[in-house]
């Protein structure tokens, strides 16, 4: 995550100035531009009463009701019941050669010695950090620390010592529970989609930015550095309460970006991506589509090359088998590059070391008859089916088989200890040439044969 790096570096006061500014000149063109409406009413009023079978203009769209933002009414929540005293991704404790180091770092620290570098609040590259916490939002908790997952220095002892000393408090080892250290609250996730979905369809904006420092308002992003928090690049703050509509909007905006089309334009290609889902993955129409939704270049991570400009959004089958759907739709064609289709999202979780071979043509014929079902024609456009190689579905195995249409290729996933494909992807023949050219590319690059 580079969630810190220039964002709102130019900002500040002079540019909250700016905008009162503007929106103050706004209001008064709003009630000059009235004003002369009304004025104009009252002259024409008794004329237009004496007039017969005129025809009035009605808009051609019904006006953008106003969003009343949702204020927070909640007390505080006890996080214990979300997090329970056993928090599974870190035991807030230091080992004995770190308490040992703390408290040869308090001595230092009390003979006058100092930390070089002041670790408190910070928000960027944090290997050691204290963050200043409003009491009132975190059920009175202070402050929290954070911590690398490796033995701390000597230095970082007394950064830490040093630290805790600027709030006035002499820290102690058995300070560090799950509420103050490593971990902080939640977000209330069905909101927060309901808020991006505001942001994309109805031009809905906070009306203040987000901001960083978790002690402005409860909320507040710090940037890690990876190799001490095991690849966790980044930590949000959220108050033990639930978040107003507000904030959760400021919170989306910071981590969105503008959308790139029209609301009108979005809903047509969640139409079209709907009906290309549909005719293609067999996906009810009446699948719930999910609020998070952009428009961005085809290529997946830069990799393979393919820059058409792309629809992305998911679905969720509402009752059923539970199936959730992801799709790129073309923008100038209307045509699928690439979707997804997860059966049931239990086989993300499975854990199965049966193994079988890839090549059996059961595994061929499954898949194949599977795409079948699928697609609106019954199969008719599927011309060939071929055995590839043996897969895996996080810790499942499974038989990789792609089934070849006219217009793209599907590669289904067998999982071998259900006998059913778990998991199916299609790409239209663009997107599977220049995927298929990478990998020849990269196995030209590998030193020992790929068959062997």
């Amino acid at each position: 995550m580079t969630l810190l790096q220039g964002l709102w570096h130019d900002g500040g006061v002079s540019g909250k100035a700016v905008r009162q500014a503007r929106l103050t000149e706004r209001k008064e063109n709003v009630m000059n531009k009235r004003w002369v409406a009304w004025l104009c009413l009252a002259i024409c009023l008794p004329g237009m009463a004496l007039c017969e079978n005129v025809v009035e203009i009605l808009p051609t769209a019904a006006p953008m009701p106003k969003l009343v933002l949702e204020e927070n009414p909640y007390a505080f929540e006890d996080m214990s019941a979300m997090y329970g005293e056993e928090w599974i991704y870190q035991t807030p404790a230091l080992t004995d050669t770190e308490i040992e180091r703390v408290q040869a770092a308090q001595e230092r620290y009390d003979a006058g010695e100092r930390a070089e570098k002041n670790i408190l609040n910070l928000t960027e590259r944090i290997v050691t950090a204290l963050i200043e916490l409003p009491m009132e939002q975190y059920e009175g908790e202070r402050w929290f620390l954070f911590l690398p997952n490796r033995e701390l220095t000597d230095e970082e002892a007394l950064e830490i010592v040093s630290a805790y000393n600027e709030l006035a408090v002499r820290f102690e080892p058995e300070m560090l529970t799950w509420r103050n250290c490593m971990r902080g609250g939640f977000v209330e996730r069905e909101r927060y989609s309901a808020i991006g979905s505001q942001f994309t369809r109805s031009g809905l904006r906070p009306e203040t930015p987000f901001t960083l420092i978790v002690k402005d308002d409860g909320i507040g992003v710090v940037e890690l550095d990876e190799e001490a928090y095991n690849g966790l690049d980044g930590f949000r703050f959220y108050p033990a309460r639930r978040m107003t509509d507000e904030e959760l909007l400021q919170l989306y905006a910071f981590t969105h970006d503008e959308p790139a089309v029209s609301a009108s334009e979005m809903s047509a290609y969640e139409n079209q991506l709907r009906k290309e889902l549909h005719d293609l993955m067999g996906m009810p129409l009446s699948a719930k589509h999910d609020d998070w939704e952009r428009v961005v270049r085809a290529d997946f991570g830069s990799v393979f090359g393919d820059q058409r400009m792309a629809y992305y959004t998911t679905f969720e089958e509402v009752g059923g088998q539970g199936r959730t759907w992801s799709g790129y739709l073309a923008i100038e064609t209307g045509t699928l590059i690439w979707a997804s289709l997860t059966r049931d999202s239990s086989y993300l979780t499975m854990d199965s070391d049966i193994r079988m071979d890839p090549w059996d043509g059961h595994w061929t014929e499954l898949a194949r008859d599977t795409v079948a079902s699928l697609r609106a024609d019954g199969g008719e456009g599927i011309t060939d089916a071929m055995a590839m190689c043996e897969s895996n579905l996080n810790s499942l195995y499974c038989a990789l088989v792609r089934v070849i249409t006219a217009e793209g290729v599907y590669q289904a996933k067998a999982a071998y200890v259900t006998d059913e494909v778990a998991y199916i992807s299609y790409s239209d023949n663009i997107s599977i040439a220049l995927e298929d050219a990478y990998y020849k590319e990269q196995l030209w690059k590998m030193e020992v044969p790929f068959n062997e």
